[in-house]
């Protein structure tokens, strides 16, 4: 229970009787349809406290009962911003905008108190008029059947169904309706007659009010029951309180997925539909369930039905968030993040998904900044906390990194994931020991997951421990960014059985890089299978086909129709994505093959490259890549500047040609000494690769050139920060997968000066 709440049960309990109580008053004389007298009563309340949200409500709704709209709007917008999460006052304020004739905002009005209470029957109803009002129908008859479900004996709900029936020309169901209407109106009055102020107070939304009707001291046989409910709801936030309202198969559903049934669950709220097809909760909590189990279209589908019901709800944008999210369309997902903070400001979950987009799309100060927010309304969020540690550490930051850290694991030892997080840092930073101790004590806490988990196979892979590292390397496959998650094929995964007489389809994933580099297991791949398809980058389309004539190159971008697969021949048996082919053949630091190149560049193209950097003059041709990455991957620590690199630059009789990819037009036309940029070099990747060929050597960071260079079995001489990723390894200056390459390391976090002195050396 909140703070807040414990106040308030205390000044519940501490309240004056029920004759000194102008609140209790006010209320009894709008029962009594005495709506003046209410007004004063509510007026004497507001005096005592002129923010108390019942005074402000009960006020409202004698100017109501006055017809005095002007100000029972006035009054119950009050009461709104007062407790904007006691459903009664939303559904009151919807009856005043609809006889204003105000039938948008009414809607809206009713749909918010049906969020926070969803067996408000009355709410239901007003609803309903509402759409008829509007000329929905079909929508009014939705909510006047919850309406009548909720309140059999509601016959103002009956009477609406009928003429809801009637007008969609549905005769036989207006006659069923109309005659239940006669039954309820005759039961209608022994049913009001036994329930108390209390209970209806309850069914409204607004336990405050009733535990202050219980705590007057009126002898019923069932206070203290009701009051222990009532203080049960009060202890409860405004979204528990919504929830625990909800049909019994939601909340029977609510109860599975907290033990994780998923798929009981999944049942539960389909019932709950069932019982009401507008209950938007259950829309969204089918949406999560869907989505988790990869069921991704029927996902955006049931967010979609939350949405076209209750289009103010944050929690339905959010979900569909998360589904754009889990397709990879980044900029759809932010834009229904961004809705869901527009109508909860305080919605830190959206705010934390749009930091980890803008982290993964290079966008690393907002990112910073969405995290920085989300902790300001939740200081002691540790994911939150943990988000921004990476953040830092992306931008170099690391003892500000830590620093967060210490603090997430000073209040929460146990964490998981901050432990995790910090050995990931530990390891960058140049303590593996310490780094895997703080992995195996994170996942004591959490075995099943999946980021610690994968951080761990990193840090094996870092270390040449291939043969532990590969198996942990295949959690990629359950991360939001991978990309076989939406991309479905109707093939079985590949996992290792004899290809001999099967054909077999390899998808590209990760960066262009990764491509070149896991392409290095292709080879042996295609002596083993009856046939290869090979999906790649567009880039690469050219330079695959001719590396690997025995398989089919196919280059496309990656998109979520998937249906082309069905015209492959010979159609494949398997499928597998290009990542995993190192956990069946580099297996241990010997299964590497000393190759001079797998990639073959076109003779032609190669030859004309040489003819142009002849024309440079005498002197070697150097190739040159100063940035790589993006923020999450390092950027800041492997990436250079032209001026960085003067002592470089300066070696007399070199030609530097530019193999940059970013826009650096205006860096070279500010370096200290000419270089090289032909832009058709950069455009077309077969171009890259012939000029690559062409070259002498090439000096570059870790970036995707140098798998290039490696590939086509090139020198190549690799600047690589303190703390690399694990494709370069942890110490060294060979590179396992490509013998072309060699590796001149930072000895310390930030420091070039020792790395550019030595490049200078090798290149004089």
């Amino acid at each position: 229970m909140s703070l807040g709440s414990l106040r308030e049960l205390t000044r519940i309990r501490a309240m004056p009787s029920r004759a000194a109580d102008p609140i209790l008053e006010a209320r009894e004389r709008l029962a009594a349809g005495s709506p003046r007298e209410a007004l004063a009563a509510a007026e004497r309340a507001l005096a005592d406290a002129p923010r108390d949200p019942d005074a402000l409500y009960l006020l409202g709704a004698a100017h109501y009962r006055c017809g005095e709209l002007a100000s029972a709007e006035a009054r119950l917008r009050q009461a709104v911003a007062a407790d904007g999460a006691t459903a009664s006052f939303h559904a009151l304020l919807g009856n005043v905008l609809q006889d204003r004739g105000a039938l948008p905002e009414a809607i809206r009005a009713y749909r918010r108190a049906l969020r926070l209470q969803a067996s408000l029957a009355d709410a239901h109803n007003d609803l309903g008029t509402a759409y008829f009002a509007r000329g929905d129908s079909a929508r009014a008859l939705e909510s006047y059947r919850r309406a009548a479900q909720l309140r059999p004996d509601n016959a103002v709900a009956w009477a609406n169904l009928g003429a809801a029936y009637r007008k969609l020309g549905l005769a036989g169901e207006a006659r069923q309706a109309m005659q239940k209407e006669l039954l309820r109106r005759v039961t209608r009055f022994f049913w009001r007659k036994n329930r108390t102020a209390a209970e209806e107070e309850l069914e409204r939304g607004n336990p405050r009010l009733a535990a202050r009707i219980l705590g007057a001291g009126r002898s019923d046989p069932r206070a203290a029951a009701l009051l222990e409910r009532a203080q049960h709801l009060l202890g409860l936030s405004g979204a528990e309180r919504a929830l625990a309202s909800g049909p019994q198969p939601f909340r029977e559903g609510e109860a599975l997925l907290r033990q994780g049934r998923a798929a009981e669950a999944e049942a539960a709220y389909r019932a709950a539909l069932e019982a009401d097809p507008g209950y938007g909760p259950a829309w969204i909590r089918l949406a999560d369930v869907l989505r988790a189990a990869g069921r991704i279209d029927e996902a955006e589908a049931c967010a979609a039905a939350a949405l076209e019901r209750d289009e103010e709800s944050a929690a339905a944008w959010h979900a569909a968030g998360m589904v754009q999210k889990e397709k990879g369309r980044t900029e759809l997902a932010v834009e229904r993040f961004e809705q869901a903070l527009r109508l909860e400001p305080g919605r830190v979950q959206a705010l934390q998904q749009i930091g980890e987009i803008l982290r993964y799309e290079n966008r690393i100060a907002e990112a910073e900044q969405r995290f920085r927010e989300g902790l300001r309304l939740r200081p002691d969020d540790a994911g939150l906390s943990v988000d921004l540690a990476q953040v830092l550490a992306d931008q170099m930051r690391y003892d500000e990194s830590f620093a967060l850290l210490e603090k997430v694991l000073a209040r929460k030892p146990d964490s998981a994931v901050a432990l995790a997080t910090k050995g990931v840092l530990l390891d960058l930073t140049g303590r593996p020991a310490e780094a895997q101790a703080l992995f195996g004590a994170a996942l004591a806490r959490d075995p099943g997951s999946v980021d610690i988990g994968y951080n761990l196979a990193i840090c094996r892979l870092r270390h040449g421990e291939f043969a532990a590292g590969w198996p942990g390397f295949e959690l990629r496959r359950a991360k939001d960014n991978f990309i076989g998650r939406y991309r479905k094929f109707p093939f079985a995964e590949w996992r290792g059985e004899p290809l001999a007489a099967a054909a077999i389809l390899v998808y590209p994933e990760q960066g262009l890089g990764d491509e070149l580099m896991y392409a290095s297991c292709i080879p042996q791949l295609a002596a083993q299978a009856r046939h290869v398809a090979l999906e790649c980058d567009p880039k690469l389309g050219e330079l695959f086909a001719r590396s690997f004539p025995q398989c089919t190159a196919i280059a496309r971008r990656r998109t979520f129709v998937n249906d082309w697969v069905n015209h492959l021949e010979p159609r494949p048996q398997f499928q597998v994505p290009i990542g995993s082919l190192p956990g069946f053949f580099r297996k241990d630091s010997f299964s590497f093959p000393q190759h001079q190149g797998y990639l073959t560049a076109d003779p032609a193209k190669v030859e004309r490259w040489k003819d142009r950097l002849d024309a440079l003059g005498p002197g070697p041709k150097i190739g040159l890549s100063w940035q790589g990455g993006v923020g999450h991957t390092g950027r800041a620590r492997r990436s250079l500047s032209l001026a960085q690199l003067a002592p470089v630059l300066g070696v007399p009789g070199r030609h530097f040609v530019s193999l940059q990819y970013t826009d650096v037009k205006k860096e070279i036309e500010n370096a200290p000494v000419p270089i090289h940029h032909w832009q058709e070099a950069i455009d077309d990747y077969d171009e890259t690769a012939a000029l690559v060929c062409a070259l002498d050597k090439v000096l570059t960071v870790c970036t995707a050139i140098v798998h290039l260079c490696g590939a086509l079995g090139r020198p190549a001489i690799v600047m690589v920060p303190f703390g690399s990723d694990w494709r370069y390894g942890a110490s060294g200056e060979r590179m396992a997968w490509y013998p072309s390459v060699r590796l001149v390391r930072q000895s310390r976090i930030g420091d070039w000066s020792s790395v550019l002195a030595e490049v200078a050396g090798r290149l004089a």
